[in-house]
């Protein structure tokens, strides 16, 4: 009786094992959950990735397109201002103005003070003096260290 027992018990896990599996399989095809699906929607993930690369790609490269015609059309304007100074304004004028331009030297501040030396690292010491790097520097005989 033990024997069937066991028997019986280990029958039912089985038949416990494959009624589970058919539910969970068919759970997961009403969900849409099953493998194919799954497929399906990592494929049209990729493809979707895929196109907002080129669409990035080719933000950039319009937006480089442009910024080199915007310095190009900088540089016509800037050859067209030229050209305009060149032939309405006089040449008289012209000099003028670059004689008026003021140079930095004539912006730097004027002062009468001379110019100051730069700070020593060290201060002056005879021979025998102990220089401020040293332990011993400021203290008084009785505040040495004793060794």
């Amino acid at each position: 009786m033990l024997h069937i027992t066991w028997l019986t018990f280990i029958v039912s896990i089985f038949a416990a094992l494959i009624v589970g599996g058919f539910l969970s399989q068919l759970l997961l095809t009403i969900t849409g959950k099953d493998k194919s699906s799954l497929k399906r929607e990592l494929s049209q993930l990729k493809k979707a990735h895929q196109d907002y690369q080129v669409s990035v790609t080719e933000h950039f490269g319009r937006t480089t397109e442009l910024i080199n015609e915007l310095s190009e059309n900088y540089q016509q304007i800037q050859r067209h201002l030229s050209q305009g100074a060149e032939e309405f304004v006089k040449p008289e004028l012209r000099i003028a103005a670059h004689r008026e331009e003021p140079n930095l030297e004539d912006l730097a501040p004027k002062t009468d003070e001379p110019a100051l030396d730069r700070p020593w690292d060290y201060a002056d010491k005879t021979p025998h003096q102990e220089g401020t790097l040293s332990e011993t520097f400021g203290l008084k005989d009785s505040d040495s260290p004793k060794t």
